[in-house]
């Protein structure tokens, strides 16, 4: 499974501290410890930064997607599909990871 994170880290943030910080390294970090702790392995993590200065096509495209659709960021994707947009937290990050293998497996 591919888990992309996609977020503009230059963009206003909830001053409410609302969830996770997923332009921090250590915040990813400690994601990627946790996916591999409780999943195993097989579970990929990615962070797609909208406001990095050499975007990449996916990037690019999410952009541009993001634009158009007026979609809350940062947007948590698995396989490519969209999960959740709008601020969220590691917990409902490991949530819908683990929804959408019990989902894979019935």
């Amino acid at each position: 499974m591919k888990v992309t994170i996609i977020d503009d880290s230059i963009a206003n943030k909830c001053e409410g501290h609302c969830g996770t910080d997923w332009s921090s390294a250590e915040s990813r970090d400690l994601a990627a410890r946790r996916i591999e702790e409780r999943f195993g392995g097989g579970i990929d993590l990615e962070y797609v930064d909208l406001s990095s200065p050499m975007p990449t096509n996916h990037a690019l495209k999410f952009k541009k997607m993001a634009g158009h659709e007026k979609i809350p960021l940062p947007l948590l994707l698995l396989d490519g599909q969209p999960k959740i947009s709008g601020q969220f937290d590691m917990r409902q990050l490991l949530d819908a990871i683990e929804t959408e293998l019990e989902v894979r497996h019935e």
